[in-house]
């Protein structure tokens, strides 16, 4: 990615999975699945991308994608057209896919505590965890299964 002036999104109510997809790809994406007046507005002038499926709200900002698919594969292929995301690998599963936080290594014994005893006992070097909501992340199979999508739609 980036890191000099990083792409960061917003996305509207109706692009739930693409946002989980895009903070997967380690991606800052900004989701909630209701806006208050004027919420939209505020992030786009923060510097985030809109992504929306509504043609009105795409117009009303310049810096905003217009994602008219139905399958969140398509979603972010039209998102790629527009922009070119990376296919560096190095900065997947460094958010949050729920609360959009970056990601720290997990305290070894805090892990412990934390996840079941044969996810530490094989990956207590990779877990990570979300200091905002909490979670504990590890590359198991659920990991496994995302990548492999990704890959099968040419990330």
């Amino acid at each position: 990615m980036n890191t000099t002036n990083p792409i960061i999104f917003v996305a509207d109510t109706m692009l739930g999975k693409l946002a989980r997809y895009l903070r997967i790809m380690g991606y800052d994406t900004f989701y909630q699945t209701s806006y208050p007046d004027q919420r939209l507005s505020e992030l786009v002038k923060e510097g985030r991308i809109l992504l929306t499926r509504n043609h009105e709200t795409a117009n009303q900002y310049l810096n905003s994608i217009f994602v008219d698919c139905d399958l969140v594969k398509d979603q972010l292929k039209a998102v790629d057209k527009s922009l070119k995301l990376t296919r560096d690998r190095r900065d997947w599963f460094t958010r949050c896919i729920v609360c959009n936080s970056p990601l720290s290594k997990a305290e070894l014994e805090v892990a412990r505590q934390n996840v079941p005893d044969f996810v530490f006992s094989k990956y207590h070097e990779r877990i990570v965890f979300c200091p905002t909501c909490k979670r504990f992340y590890w590359p198991g199979s659920h990991r496994e299964r995302m990548v492999e999508r990704l890959t099968d739609w040419g990330y």
